[in-house]
C-alpha cells in the first residue's frame, strides 16, 4: 500500500472510531484517563491527511491545536508525563499558531518532572528559547551534549547544534542543524506513518526559528514552508471536553 493510500486508510479509520471512544469516555471507568489521549493520535494524523493529501494548511493548524491542546489536557488535570516526553507535543503547539497555547506550552510542568532526562532538556530547551533564558539554555545544551555521546542517543545531537544556534542569535547555524535533523530524522522519529511524510521534530525547531525572527526555508516537503510563517487562525475549534481547561 503506498503512503497516501495508508494514511487515507487510517485517517478514514480514526474518524470510524471517534464516535466510539467518546462513548467509552463517558461511559468507562475512568474513561477520559484511558481514552482521551488517543484523541492526540487522531488530531496529529488529521494535520497530516489535511497537509499531504488535501492541501488545506489552515484546517491541519486547527488539528495541530487539537493534538498539543490534549496533550495539555492529560498534564493539567491528570500530571500525565508531558512536558518531559520529548518535542512532539511541544511542535503540535508550535505549528498551530495559537500564541496564548504555546505561551501555556512555555511554562507548562507536571508535578515532578524527570529534569536529567533527555525528554525533558529538549523540550525544556525549547521553553528557555522562547522565554529568552540564555542561562538556562547553556545548562539544557551541556545536560544535551552528555546526552548525544551516548550511542542510543547520538542522532540527536544535530538538535544541539540547532540550540547553539538559537542560543549564539545565528540563523546558519540554526540552518545548518536543522538540515542534518533531516538527514537523521527517521533514526528519531519511529511512528509507521507520520514520519513518511512529516518530520515533526524539525517542523517544530524551524517554527520555533520562524517566532525567534529567522525565516528559514528547509525547501523539504517534511517540513512544509506553508506552515513556517505565524499567522494564527480567526478562530480555533477545540474539543467539548477540553473547554474546562
Amino acid at each position: 500500500m503506498e503512503k497516501q493510500q495508508q494514511l487515507t486508510f487510517v485517517y478514514n479509520s480514526y474518524l470510524n472510531s471517534e464516535t466510539e471512544i467518546n462513548e467509552k469516555i463517558l461511559s468507562e471507568e475512568n474513561g477520559e484517563y484511558y481514552f482521551i489521549p488517543s484523541f492526540e493520535g487522531n488530531a496529529s494524523i488529521s494535520a497530516i491527511y489535511y497537509i499531504y493529501i488535501l492541501n488545506n494548511f489552515l484546517i491541519a493548524k486547527n488539528y495541530f491545536y487539537k493534538a498539543a491542546r490534549i496533550a495539555e489536557f492529560m498534564s493539567v488535570k491528570y500530571d500525565r508525563r508531558i512536558i518531559d516526553s520529548g518535542i512532539n507535543q511541544f511542535s503540535y503547539a508550535l505549528l498551530s499558531d495559537n500564541l496564548d497555547l504555546i505561551k501555556r506550552y512555555t511554562v507548562l510542568k507536571n508535578t515532578k518532572n524527570h529534569e536529567l532526562n533527555i525528554g525533558f532538556q529538549l523540550p525544556n530547551a525549547m521553553q528557555n528559547i522562547l522565554k529568552g533564558d540564555t542561562v538556562k539554555l547553556e545548562e539544557n545544551i551541556r545536560n544535551l551534549e552528555r546526552f548525544v555521546q551516548v550511542p542510543r542517543f547520538k542522532w540527536w545531537a544535530s538538535l544541539v547544534d540547532v540550540f547553539k544556534g538559537f542560543l549564539a542569535g545565528n540563523s546558519t547555524t540554526i540552518e545548518l542543524g536543522l538540515q542534518q535533523m533531516l538527514k537523521t530524522h527517521l533514526k528519531r522519529n519511529k511512528d509507521p506513518l507520520i514520519p513518511k511524510f512529516l518530520s515533526i521534530d524539525t517542523a517544530g525547531l524551524c517554527k520555533l526559528a520562524w517566532l525567534k525572527g529567522y525565516e528559514i526555508d528547509l525547501k523539504s516537503s517534511l517540513v512544509p514552508i506553508e506552515l513556517m510563517p505565524v499567522k494564527p487562525l480567526d478562530k480555533y475549534e477545540d474539543y467539548d471536553f477540553l473547554k474546562e481547561v
